[in-house]
């Protein structure tokens, strides 16, 4: 796994405001995130936001389908609640409909909800997805580590957190990782 950083309270309540005014979760298709699902996510781009020096997340309307630019790149970030920590065979989900913006690389995290820890989990580029992950069909059956099944509710990938890039160990390794990819076909 990358790395792990505290959430500060400031940001989740600063998060919890933005999905009180403003509801992030209209795809139509079905997909919609919970008020909940949409708080970690909202956590997520905000911890990412203080990590480049921007300014937390506003209410606002449909962002493009990216989260932040960076290095002339577009990235789109994807969290998942959980309440542990992550593991390196845990997968992460981004809904099929999602992939048609125009983003270059995901960086995917994890938000430990008891303990208010996300773990970065790693990035990739949008061109090694199809490759790396599994796609499967909404109403597919998938059963978790603990044996709970669930029904996808949409055409999901899965992607495991060993099949992205998850070298580094901070913020800064992790802007230095992007920044290679933005100069260099890493991804080849």
């Amino acid at each position: 796994m990358a790395f792990t950083v505290d959430v500060p309270e400031y940001v989740i309540d600063a998060s919890v405001q933005v999905i009180k005014q403003h509801n992030l979760g209209q795809r139509g298709d079905g997909s919609d995130g919970t008020m909940s699902q949409q708080l970690v996510g909202v956590i997520g781009e905000n911890m990412i936001n203080i990590a480049i020096g921007r300014r937390l997340m506003q209410p606002t309307g449909f962002d493009g389908g990216y989260d932040f630019q960076l290095f002339g790149l577009r990235f789109d970030v994807k969290t998942m609640g959980r309440s542990c920590p992550p593991q390196i065979n845990f997968v992460n989900n981004l809904i099929k409909q999602q992939t048609k913006y125009d983003v270059d690389a995901y960086v995917f995290l994890s938000l430990d909800t008891r303990a208010d820890r996300l773990t970065v989990c790693g990035w990739l580029p949008k061109v090694l997805l199809f490759d790396r992950a599994k796609l499967y069909a909404k109403g597919t059956v998938r059963t978790r580590d603990d044996r709970t099944p669930f029904a996808m509710k949409a055409d999901t990938y899965e992607i495991a957190n060993e099949d992205l890039f998850h070298r580094a160990r901070s913020w800064p390794e992790l802007f230095v990782e992007l920044h290679k990819y933005s100069t260099e076909d890493i991804a080849a």
